[in-house]
């Protein structure tokens, strides 16, 4: 399996060149962590970076920033870094990894719900046959000028004729701010990514101090102590008085 880490910076984006770098930065250093040798994971990032990983440097769009991961995966494929029998993880800069995991048993391509039956983009799974439904996806996106990624996934993935190639995933996978008890509590334990910024305080206590419906955070002790390293040493954690 193959950790696809995508990191683009938009000329006027709401994310700055700074923040980017850290959340790569804990990125790689929390998939070593878990377990990922540095030759599965692949940084694809219109930026400079030095890292002990693979790095592959391309123009990113410049209008879809959600959308940034299915392109990175269109230009893999269309390289040929994509080998027969690959399976790929692909997830959004602030989707942490608590624990490793070997790849869930999909179909051609798997992805989490929101509370409601529609798909999340923040974390997704996918075999190296799924290559057409990232090209029709990524097609999508340039055809209707998206914003965001998640219409044409859901539009795309819910085509009956694509129905039997998608997995639901258990929320595990992908527990975010939205609907956090929802998702928090239809997930097979422990949880296995936890979605969020750690930079934002009612999200920091939200997955870290335990400050949710369900009165439970969502990541381990291991990865608070890499997170408040990268994003609060030196200062009073939101929950400490």
């Amino acid at each position: 399996m193959k950790n696809i880490i995508v990191a683009n910076l938009q000329p006027r984006g709401r994310v700055s060149e700074v923040e980017i770098r850290t959340l790569v930065e804990a990125q790689i250093e929390n998939s070593a962590a878990v377990g990922w040798p540095t030759q599965d994971i692949v940084l694809v990032t219109n930026l400079a970076f030095d890292a002990p990983v693979t790095i592959v440097r391309i123009l990113l769009n410049s209008w879809c920033l959600t959308g940034s991961k299915m392109f990175a995966l269109e230009h893999l494929f269309r390289v040929g870094m994509v080998k027969e029998g690959d399976v790929l993880w692909t997830h959004d800069l602030d989707a942490w990894q608590n624990f490793w995991f070997d790849a869930p048993d999909i179909a051609d391509i798997g992805v989490t719900e929101y509370s409601m039956p529609k798909l999340n983009g923040g974390s997704i799974f996918l075999r190296s046959i799924a290559s057409d439904l990232i090209f029709a996806i990524t097609d999508d996106i340039r055809r209707r000028k998206l914003k965001f990624e998640e219409p044409a996934i859901n539009r795309i993935l819910r085509i009956p004729s694509n129905a039997s190639r998608v997995t639901v995933l258990n929320s595990t996978y992908n527990v975010g701010d939205n609907d956090y008890s929802v998702r928090y509590n239809r997930s097979q334990m422990p949880i296995l990514v936890s979605h969020f910024h750690p930079d934002v305080e009612p999200s920091w206590r939200m997955h870290v101090c335990g400050e949710n419906e369900v009165k439970k955070p969502s990541v381990s002790p291991r990865l608070m102590e890499l997170l408040t390293r990268y994003y609060h040493s030196g200062h009073p954690l939101p929950n400490d008085n």
